[in-house]
C-alpha cells in the first residue's frame, strides 16, 4: 500500500495522473463545487476546482456573504477547502465566477457526500493507471465516465463489482488485465463495511411467571433465527437480543444483507409477540428494523443491483415503445434489412 502510494506521488505532476473527475471539462451553472482558496485580492479571490483537475475560477467580494464586509480575509483563507456555487461560466474564454452566500446547508451535505465519493472512485483510477502505466485519462475515457452514466455515481458501481464484477462493468470497454487491477485496487480501497439493523420493542408481563415467560419468548427467537443456515453456511453475525431498561428491549444484527438483516428481525418480532401472547403477556414494537451508524443513508448493495436491473428494463420497454411507433404500415413479412444502430445509442 504504501509502495503504491510512493509511486503515485512520484507521478503527480505527469499526464500519467492528471485528469478530472467527470466527463464534463468545466462544471455547469448553478453546481456547487469543492474548491482550496490559493490567492486573495482586494477584490475577492482566486481558487481551484480540485473536481476539475485545479481549473481556476474566481469568487468576487460581494458573493462571498449577505453582510457588508470591508475584507475579504474574513470569509475567505488560503488552503481553505469549501464548497461554492458556479454563477457563470465562460466556455470559449474558460472562465469560471462563483459564489458561496446563498448556499442551503443541505445543498452543502448533499454535494459533499457527492465529492467524497468521486474522491475516492478518483484515488482508485489513479492507482490504477501508476499499476498500468497508462494515462488515467485514458482508463476514464474507455470506461470511467461511463459508469457515471449508468448508475447514479461511479462510487456505486465499485460497490457492486465487490459482489457482483458482471453487473458492474458488464456494459463496459475494460479489458481483462485492467478488471484485474482495478478490482484490486477497490477491494484495498473501498471493503464493504457493515450494517447494523435494530429494533425496540417492549414486554410486559403480570402474571406470577411474568419474567420467565419473558426469557422464554427471547431464548426462542434467539434460538430460533440463529439458525446453522444463518451463523455457519452465510456466516453472518448472530442476532443479539438485550434489555435496555425494563420494559424496553432491543433486538439488532450485524450484517451485509440489509434486506436479509431486516427480515431476520422481523422473523424475531414475529416469534416474541407469539410466545408472549400465548401466555397472556404484552407486546409492542416501538421502532421497526433500522438502519443504524455511520453508513445508514448508504443504499444496500443488493439495492443497488435492483435498481441498476430496474434501469435496464425501463430502458429496453422505451426502446420497444420507440420502435413500435416507428413501425406504420410497413409489411413484415418482407425481408427489410434492418441496421442496428445500439452502439450508437448506447454511445
Amino acid at each position: 500500500m504504501e509502495e503504491e502510494e510512493d509511486n503515485e506521488v512520484l507521478y503527480r505532476n505527469t499526464d500519467l495522473v492528471k485528469c478530472r473527475f467527470y466527463r464534463n471539462e468545466m462544471p455547469k451553472k448553478d453546481e456547487l463545487v469543492y474548491v482550496e482558496t490559493m490567492e486573495i485580492r482586494e477584490l475577492g479571490a482566486y481558487v481551484r476546482l480540485l473536481e476539475y483537475d485545479n481549473h481556476e475560477a474566481f469568487i468576487m467580494l460581494s458573493q462571498v456573504t449577505v453582510k457588508r464586509v470591508k475584507s475579504v480575509s474574513r470569509f475567505l483563507k488560503i488552503g481553505k477547502h469549501e464548497m461554492m456555487e458556479v454563477i457563470r461560466v465562460d466556455p470559449e474564454k474558460k472562465c469560471i465566477d462563483l459564489s458561496k452566500k446563498s448556499i442551503k446547508e443541505d445543498q452543502k451535505e448533499a454535494a459533499m457526500q457527492r465529492y467524497k465519493k468521486a474522491k475516492l472512485v478518483h484515488a482508485i483510477m489513479r492507482q490504477t493507471a501508476v499499476k498500468l502505466k497508462t494515462p488515467v485519462k485514458e482508463l476514464y475515457e474507455q470506461f470511467g465516465w461511463d459508469l457515471y452514466d449508468q448508475f447514479d455515481h461511479a462510487y456505486d458501481a465499485f460497490r457492486i463489482a465487490l459482489s457482483d464484477q458482471q453487473a458492474a462493468f458488464g456494459k463496459v470497454d475494460i479489458k481483462k488485465d485492467q478488471l484485474v487491477v482495478l478490482m484490486d485496487t477497490i477491494r484495498r480501497k473501498m471493503s464493504t463495511n457493515p450494517l447494523k439493523i435494530r429494533a425496540d420493542f417492549t414486554l410486559t408481563c403480570t402474571t406470577y411467571e411474568g419474567i420467565d415467560i419473558i426469557k422464554e419468548a427471547l431464548l426462542t427467537a434467539k434460538h430460533t433465527v440463529n439458525d446453522d443456515a444463518w451463523v455457519l453456511t452465510k456466516q453472518e453475525h448472530p442476532v443479539e437480543f438485550k434489555m435496555i431498561a425494563p420494559p424496553n428491549y432491543k433486538v439488532e444484527v450485524v450484517t451485509h444483507n440489509k434486506a436479509e438483516g431486516e427480515q431476520k428481525l422481523q422473523q424475531a418480532l414475529k416469534i416474541i409477540s407469539e410466545v408472549m401472547k400465548s401466555h397472556g403477556g404484552k407486546f409492542r414494537v416501538m421502532t421497526e428494523p433500522t438502519v443504524i451508524g455511520a453508513n445508514k443513508d448508504e443504499p444496500d448493495v443488493a439495492d443497488l443491483i435492483d435498481n441498476l436491473n430496474k434501469r435496464g428494463d425501463e430502458s429496453g420497454d422505451s426502446n420497444e415503445e420507440d420502435n413500435q411507433e416507428g413501425m406504420g404500415d410497413v409489411d413484415l413479412t418482407e425481408n427489410v434489412p434492418v441496421e442496428d444502430n445500439d452502439d450508437e445509442e448506447d454511445k
